[in-house]
């Protein structure tokens, strides 16, 4: 059976005394933990004193070809990996593991995922009226994150679709108070491009189902990646730390 690992670097960190916040860190398509800590140094460095931070990097478990532009600087060495091979069951039990990795190592003051791992976060965080059509694992895991950063964001997958073997994104217009899921309500923090040709039009619906006076946006001119200098970079990284000073209250 695939299941999500913890980088093992991250673990020796843990167990500090000191109140921490601590940032549960989904990496994209054809990459891994590693790349995605790599990539996020710049972001994370910038948020203040390292010692105030608990970053927990979880790779995906299948094999998948890696993201032409990330193997031209990781190289062919790296394993590269996606969370679901694409499938229904695949994606329901990648979200079953991710359930029970918050259940099991929860709470957290925020979830935080680029690309792919920004949309099995969302999948996770977004809560459907229908509660036949939730699980409790899922339910009981959402109530243990606090907040959400969601970097070049993608929508979330439909779980009633998955449950049918199907495998659809969520609608923007099927997201409010009287349509089949309720809006994020969490606050998040989405940091995305109108550059971004990869996935277009993507980031902006993901913030459209989150709730508005709780969503802070930060445009960049980057594209389909992380900014890690300037001014952007200064602001992304100034909002992600307010975002988890308030999960402190």
């Amino acid at each position: 059976m695939a299941s999500m690992t913890l980088c093992p670097q991250d673990r020796a960190s843990a167990g500090l005394q000191e109140r921490r916040f601590k940032v549960l860190c989904l990496h994209g398509i054809g990459t891994n933990g590693d790349i995605f800590e790599a990539q996020t140094a710049s972001l994370r460095y910038h948020l203040g004193p390292q010692s105030l931070y608990e970053f927990e990097f979880l790779d995906g478990s299948y094999p998948w070809p890696a993201h032409p532009a990330v193997a031209a600087v990781y190289g062919a060495e790296q394993v590269y990996l996606s969370y679901h091979d694409g499938s229904a069951p695949s994606a329901l039990e990648t979200l079953d593991q991710l359930a029970a990795y918050v259940l099991e190592d929860g709470p957290f003051d925020a979830i935080m995922g680029f690309s792919m791992g920004s949309s099995l976060a969302a999948t996770l965080l977004l809560r459907p009226h229908n509660l036949a059509s939730d699980r409790p694992n899922w339910a009981t895991a959402r109530a243990m994150i606090r907040s959400a950063i969601f970097l070049s964001g993608i929508r979330p997958l439909n779980i009633m679709e998955l449950q049918d073997d199907k495998v659809a994104r969520a609608k923007r217009e099927d997201v409010g108070p009287h349509s089949r899921w309720s809006y994020i309500e969490i606050p998040t923090v989405h940091v995305w491009s109108c550059n971004d040709s990869e996935i277009p039009g993507e980031s902006r619906a993901l913030a459209d189902m989150c709730v508005e006076d709780k969503r802070v946006e930060l445009l960049h001119s980057a594209g389909h990646a992380i900014p890690s200098e300037g001014l952007e970079l200064e602001s992304a990284a100034a909002a992600i730390r307010r975002l988890l000073q308030g999960t402190a209250g």
